[in-house]
């Protein structure tokens, strides 16, 4: 994973969420990354927005690119730093008591590194992971069989 960087002042008319909230951009059209970004909301607590990469305009508005925000979801702070994959996690629960300083051990050398290969197994193969809504055809429009595809 890349390391965060800075985002450019973001008009508060463009995100309006970033005004309270950090923003996290996860694929929508992903049942498995769904899920995930529900469990991590619980965990974080009011202080995330999860927001679809799919939202009109919410990519070019954030400088994310499209392939980027495929690969990893991204977490935009307020303060205007964007992290991805585990990072992004490890920054989404860094307010809350416990569970922030635990995650902390994601910095350790080594852990880190561990954590972003098996976060970017999982992200290339998460539409075969949840792969019963493909065969039932459940998937919303098609983007599970595009993903699906053997490469």
């Amino acid at each position: 994973m890349s390391a965060p960087r800075r985002l450019h002042p973001v008009p508060l008319a463009e995100v309006p969420e970033l005004a309270q909230h950090d923003v996290l951009v996860f694929d929508g059209d992903c049942r498995f990354c769904q899920a995930q970004v529900k469990r991590l909301s619980r965990w974080a607590g009011p202080q995330l927005s999860p927001q679809p990469l799919q939202k009109s305009g919410l990519l070019s508005a954030l400088g994310i690119d499209h392939d980027e925000a495929m690969r990893a979801m991204q977490l935009v702070t307020q303060e205007g730093w964007i992290f991805c994959g585990v990072e992004a996690v490890v920054q989404a629960l860094r307010k809350r008591p416990i569970l922030g300083r635990l995650l902390k051990l994601y910095y350790v050398p080594g852990v880190r590194q561990l954590a972003d290969l098996g976060y970017r197994l999982i992200a290339k193969y998460r539409y075969r992971i949840m792969g019963r809504a493909i065969a039932r055809g459940e998937c919303d429009g098609g983007s599970c069989a595009l993903h699906f595809q053997s490469k």
